[in-house]
């Protein structure tokens, strides 16, 4: 049976391990919200685009498959 300072040394260790973890992930999640973010702009401009070209009768739509 575990003393109760080992009990507390791995509960210890378990929950340091985990904040770390914790702000890893939290990082890695600010960067990828990022990362989006830059994409928004050069997608509503993109969408904006096809809208216009999408009037111009030349222009063949593809059809999207489902």
């Amino acid at each position: 049976m575990a003393t109760p300072q080992e009990l507390y040394d791995e509960t210890k260790t378990r929950l340091d391990l985990n904040i770390a973890k914790a702000q890893i992930l939290e990082r890695e999640i600010q960067e990828k919200v990022a990362e989006k973010n830059k994409l928004m702009q050069p997608i509503m401009e993109d969408q904006g685009a096809l809208k216009q070209l999408e009037k111009l009768s030349e222009v063949v739509q593809p059809v999207e498959s489902k």
